[in-house]
């Protein structure tokens, strides 16, 4: 193990002998550092919190603080961190409210300068979560999610695998999968295409996923008749997602956002004035 003198380490904490501790990096007793981590200077990996494989920890970034609740617990559960991930500055990831519970963030993942994930989320693998992202209490997020700089995801929200949501967006209701949610509506916008590309999708996939876009938003259905008909149209491919996402939610979906539509242009009558001073113009001139 590469540890820096001035680094603080339980001797009851699990820490592989691979692991590099930068200066003032401290881990708790109860702590387990899997293989082939890195702790920058200032970190702090907390009693109860699991790093997995690979794991980068950066500067001032604390891992497995208690909740933060008016009521905070005093046995906690876990927080878990995926092989692989990276967790730049100042990021704070809190643990479970309950002993048996746990706090996961997925493989892959990037979260940026101080994003927050609160107790008791769940992140999924290959998520991107961007410079002072809020994530509150139970938050669910999806694989392969990104979610842009410092938006704001309310408690108990659930922001479905694929989708992407614009900068600064304040999110209090459930995102679906696959979609593009703009940062200043926090509405949606379409589907999210270059994710989907990106990810690897089939051409005849991200057909399907319009499609059934065109069933949720533009048909007009009352919503059960609108889940319905997914499950009829849709049973099999991406798009069996999005019955089984609207069927299990608890605080509503973000709404699609329409163009206003189309109006005359008016001429401003100081316009019409000139037009006339042209044409007498043209008529002494002529």
């Amino acid at each position: 193990m590469k540890l820096h003198p001035t680094a603080v380490v339980s001797p009851r904490a699990v820490v592989h002998s691979s692991v590099e501790i930068g200066p003032f990096a401290v881990v708790e007793a109860d702590a387990v550092i899997g293989q082939g981590c890195t702790l920058a200077s200032r970190s702090t990996v907390k009693s109860f919190a699991v790093l997995g494989r690979d794991v980068s920890v950066g500067e001032g970034t604390v891992i497995g603080g208690v909740p933060q609740h008016i009521c905070p617990p005093e046995h906690p559960g876990r927080v878990v961190i995926g092989e692989r991930t990276v967790l730049r500055e100042n990021v704070t990831v809190h643990r479970a409210m309950k002993s048996e519970g746990e706090t996961r963030v997925g493989s892959d993942c990037l979260l940026m300068v101080g994003s927050h994930v609160a107790h008791d989320c769940i992140v999924g693998s290959r998520v991107i979560i961007t410079n002072n992202v809020l994530l509150g209490g139970h938050v669910q997020v999806g694989d392969r999610a990104v979610l842009g700089g410092a938006v704001a995801i309310h408690q108990h929200c659930r922001v479905g695998r694929l989708a992407m949501i614009g900068g600064c967006a304040r999110v209090i209701q459930d995102v679906p999968p696959f979609v593009l949610t703009d940062g200043e509506s926090a509405m949606i916008v379409g589907l999210n295409r270059i994710g989907l590309r990106r990810s690897g999708m089939s051409q005849d996939d991200m057909l399907q996923l319009k499609e059934a876009y065109r069933l949720i938003y533009r048909r007009g259905l009352p919503f059960d008749e609108m889940v319905a008909a997914l499950e009829q149209e849709f049973d099999a491919g991406p798009a069996i997602e999005f019955a089984e996402f609207f069927r299990s939610s608890k605080r509503g979906f973000v709404q699609e956002r329409r163009s206003p539509p189309k109006v005359a242009i008016r001429v401003h009558p100081a316009v019409e004035d000139l037009d006339d001073d042209v044409q007498e113009f043209k008529r002494k001139a002529g």
